[in-house]
């Protein structure tokens, strides 16, 4: 399942964002570019059944306004109905869409849902979005909460590094005893990361988010990347922050939004750095697979492609 780590700790960044996307890898997408007239970066979802390169939403991006935004779907086995109509990739759609802004009247859930009618009528999510020249972050969630997060104002070494998934709701800047596995790893994989790389420069910073977005618990995968396993125990998502390509289970959709193809993982991972005076922006994709075909071809140390882009705000 898809996972979010964000943190302000580091002394020469704003932010950085790793964010890994577990889909099915057959799912229509389009790589990372600038598109609505030049105003947002992001990767974003094709439409399954039109005959157009029509925009269908997007999982995280930023726009040229320094708003940013990173949605993460729920699957809660049963404990609330997750079908609904609206599409959750267009919540950082919508958000990121909106020139001139103003932070303050989108900081909580009621009044995004002012902005945006369609929260109520979409699918559970958690929605990590924010201003990162206001120095601003908030987590909504489909429950209708909102939490302040990455506040910087706190002392708490808790509120300094976020990891959040898509299998349970946020609950506080803490990582609860019934939290997956794989957000604990990635909190403290974060934290790691940012204390052992103070004086590092840039190049080594993204080498070693990627590194971290590339972890994996699946037995096997780290000598034999391309291994191709069947997902015969469902909770082996819940313990690895890369998911390689497993081939689906009959009739289990894994919670995505549109089941496309036979194998799922982790298809496309994202590392955004913003400069700690929040003037610059290295934003860069790498997907790792694009079709089912791909597994064949491609692997989390050889992926299919990268995009990168550096933009002044």
């Amino acid at each position: 399942m898809c996972i979010l780590m964000a943190t302000r700790a580091h002394p020469d960044y704003e932010l950085i964002l790793i964010s890994n996307r577990d889909e099915f890898l057959a799912r229509k997408t389009h790589a990372t570019c600038w598109h609505n007239d030049d105003f947002i970066l992001s990767p974003y979802d094709l439409a399954k059944t039109s005959k157009e390169k029509q925009i269908f939403g997007t999982w995280s991006g930023i726009n040229r306004e320094g708003k940013l935004a990173t949605i993460l779907n729920l699957k809660l086995d049963g404990q609330r109905d997750t079908i609904k109509s609206k599409s959750r990739g267009l919540l950082p759609f919508t958000f990121l869409s909106t020139h001139k802004a103003d932070f303050q009247n989108w900081d909580n859930y009621d009044k995004f849902e002012m902005n945006y009618d369609g929260l109520n009528t979409t699918g559970d999510f958690n929605f990590f979005y924010g201003d990162v020249i206001e120095k601003q972050y908030k987590l909504i969630d489909s429950l209708g909460r909102t939490f302040n997060v990455l506040d910087s104002t706190c002392k708490s070494n808790l509120n300094s590094y976020m990891a959040v998934s898509n299998g349970e709701f946020y609950n506080s800047p803490s990582i609860s005893e019934q939290a997956w596995k794989k957000v604990k790893v990635a909190r403290d994989g974060l934290e790691k990361l940012v204390l052992g790389n103070i004086d590092s420069d840039e190049e080594t910073i993204i080498s070693n988010c990627f590194q971290l977005a590339s972890k994996s618990s699946v037995p096997g995968t780290a000598s034999k990347p391309n291994a191709l396993q069947m997902l015969a125990d469902p909770n082996v998502i819940m313990n690895t922050i890369y998911v390689p390509p497993l081939r689906r289970p009959p009739d289990d959709d894994l919670g995505a939004s549109i089941p496309d193809g036979d194998y799922y993982g982790t298809r496309s991972q994202i590392v955004l750095l913003v400069s700690k005076n929040s003037s610059k922006v290295t934003f860069i994709e790498r997907i790792l697979y694009s079709s089912d075909e791909d597994v064949n071809h491609y692997s989390v140390a050889t992926p299919k492609e990268e995009k990168r882009f550096e933009f002044k705000l």
